[in-house]
């Protein structure tokens, strides 16, 4: 079974069970200290891969590593993952079900670019802009991309907005070749 199909349904599952229980905005938090940590320690990626470390051991290190950090439902799930030998995938079953709360919940992710940084009023103009457009509510990334000259780059969801001035550049340098070739 591909990783994507396994990650889903256990996330899924976890899902299913968080929100049976009536705690899934705690287990959604469980998830990101999930994430950030795996972000923090880059071994324990390596850890969850590798397998000459016994399953057992794994989980020991796991219960370690977020002892009274996470809820006993997550907890317990993570014990699960690892018994079935699954911790393979653990970080995409994460992804998975932050993904997949975030559909529940309606909640997307933009990323902004600009040229330089921008006011607090104008994050508010493009959330609300992107919120309107898209009926979520908008999480922004922003970073500064020194080659945009000025404008900006905004990516959500499959759709790519570029109001730069470099991407207007680019545009109009590609129409004048395909003028001057045409001819």
């Amino acid at each position: 079974m591909s990783e994507v199909r396994v990650s889903g349904r256990y996330a899924k599952s976890l899902i299913d069970l968080a929100i049976e229980r009536k705690v899934l905005d705690v287990v959604y938090a469980d998830m990101l200290t999930i994430k950030a940590t795996a972000a923090a320690v880059p071994s324990l990626e390596s850890m969850f891969k590798s397998p000459i470390i016994k399953s057992e051991k794994k989980d020991a290190i796991l219960k370690q590593i977020f002892d009274g950090k996470l809820n006993a439902i997550t907890s317990s799930f993570i014990t699960l993952v690892v018994n079935k030998k699954r911790e393979f995938f653990l970080l995409d079953i994460v992804a998975a079900f932050i993904d997949q709360y975030n559909e529940i919940n309606k909640i997307t992710t933009a990323h902004i670019k600009t040229a330089s940084a921008i006011s607090e009023g104008v994050q508010a103009e493009v959330k609300a802009f992107l919120e309107k457009q898209t009926g979520k509510h908008v999480i922004l990334n922003n970073s500064i991309d020194s080659s945009l000259i000025g404008g900006l780059v905004i990516q959500i969801e499959d759709r790519l907005y570029d109001a730069s001035i470099s991407g207007k550049l680019k545009k109009a340098k590609q129409e004048l070749l395909n003028t001057y070739i045409s001819k």
